[in-house]
């Protein structure tokens, strides 16, 4: 018992020499990992801050696009009902343009017809102008052959005017002569003297 009881103390002793280095392993493991605990939790803590600002901000960024969003929602609205009303404004000027156009044509029609009409009357005046024209021409030629009658006919009583003027000049002449004649014999009857009565006569 006693030499066994030694073989188990030496034992224990070998067991307890083999457990320092052992112990000192797991001390310095549970210092080593106690530190990469502490770095483990200092990168958590961080990464939670991190994660947290990181919601903030998103949470701060979907309320600024939900609020941008709801802005550009209303000016989109706003803009539709701008729009809208503009639309109807089209319309109804293009009703009203519709409207126009369809007097518009019917006016055109009117007058289409009328340039018809004036025209066949155009056609008419030009046919009657023509005719007008060719009978003011016959009667231009005509009278023209009338002013060519009459001015030789001036000519003739202008011819005949101064052959009347010399005839008349003659007569004057001849009364006057005859006159003196009538005269010298006169004065031979009053002289009763019948030798110049002969040579006169």
């Amino acid at each position: 018992e006693e030499k066994v009881k030694k073989e188990l103390h030496k034992s224990l002793s070998d067991l307890q020499k083999q457990q320092e280095p052992k112990h000192e392993e797991m001390t310095t493991a549970n210092r080593q990992l106690k530190m990469e605990r502490e770095v483990h939790q200092q990168e958590l803590a961080d990464l939670r801050s991190e994660l947290q600002n990181t919601k903030i901000k998103h949470e701060r960024n979907v309320q600024e696009l939900m609020k941008l969003l709801k802005q550009e929602k209303d000016d989109a609205e706003a803009q539709i009902r701008v729009l809208k009303v503009e639309l109807l404004e089209e319309k109804n000027k293009v009703k009203a343009q519709g409207r126009q156009l369809e007097k518009i044509k019917i006016e055109c029609d009117k007058l289409t017809e009328e340039l018809t009409q004036n025209e066949e009357e155009n056609m008419k005046l030009r046919r009657k102008c023509e005719f007008a024209k060719q009978e003011l021409e016959k009667k231009d030629k005509q009278i023209s052959n009338e002013e060519d009658h009459l001015r030789r006919m001036d000519e003739a009583r202008l011819r005949f005017k101064d052959q009347l003027h010399h005839l008349e000049m003659e007569q004057e002449s001849i009364l006057s002569m005859i006159g003196s004649e009538i005269d010298a014999a006169c004065e031979i009857f009053s002289r009763d003297s019948m030798e110049k009565f002969k040579v006169i006569l």
